[in-house]
């Protein structure tokens, strides 16, 4: 599917004119479908950390305060209980820290192990910045689209054939439904088929249950556990 596909089954399900065209389009109805459909998308995206937006993000640090190209330009958002991981020191930073805590530290000139983190100015800001240590982190891109269906990822629609990365068809339930409310009618049975589809595609997405790694989901045994039996005479 594409961006020209989904507007056209919309169109077809509304009983509108079946476009050939719809980003080089002047039509009204179809401007507003793209726009309703690039809205209908920022939406998804931001509701879900959805696994294909994940993305590990590697870097070795400047030692600049904050770092000067973290995170990346298509950083949205860090997902749910993410870690940000010192690689070369093999520890987990402290943080996100609050204003107050960051100011501490650095007033007091302290070391903290292991480091801190926060995001300051949109960047990513690191104390005790050490130059040429290497920092791993997750985070959720906003380019839920795929350029001509290809590797190249954006954060809106330009071509026709523009593919969206997450679940198609909630782009197309979720334009039926924004489609009739922007036009004054009702619109609540499409909007809930739209909720109940989302919940199904977001349960599909989710991370497995966290596992544990102790010793007796390993194949061992808990250090109070006795292999013999007890006798009774």
């Amino acid at each position: 599917m594409s961006l020209l596909t989904i507007v056209q089954n919309v169109c077809a399900e509304l009983s509108l004119p079946v476009p050939t065209a719809v980003i080089s389009s002047q039509d009204p109805t179809l401007i507003q479908l793209r726009i309703l459909c690039q809205r209908a998308g920022d939406d998804l995206a931001r509701d879900h950390d959805w696994s294909i937006l994940r993305v590990i993000r590697t870097f070795a640090c400047t030692g600049a305060y904050p770092e000067p190209n973290e995170p990346p330009g298509d950083w949205e958002r860090f997902p749910d209980n993410s870690a940000m991981w010192n690689t070369s020191r093999l520890w987990v930073l402290n943080g996100p820290v609050d204003g107050q805590t960051w100011m501490r530290n650095t007033v007091l000139n302290s070391n903290p192990v292991p480091q801190l983190w926060r995001m300051f100015g949109g960047k990513l800001d690191i104390y005790p910045n050490v130059a040429g240590e290497n920092v791993m982190y997750e985070y959720i891109s906003k380019n839920w689209i795929a350029v001509s269906g290809g590797s190249t990822y954006a954060a809106t629609w330009a071509n026709d054939n523009d593919t969206g990365r997450i679940p198609e068809r909630l782009l197309e339930l979720s334009l039926i439904w924004r489609w009739k409310r922007a036009k004054g009618l009702d619109y609540s049975e499409e909007l809930e088929n739209f909720e109940r589809a989302k919940e199904s595609e977001v349960g599909s997405d989710r991370s497995a249950t966290a596992v544990s790694l102790s010793n007796p989901n390993r194949g061992g045994v808990p250090d109070n556990w006795w292999p013999g039996f007890i006798q009774v005479n």
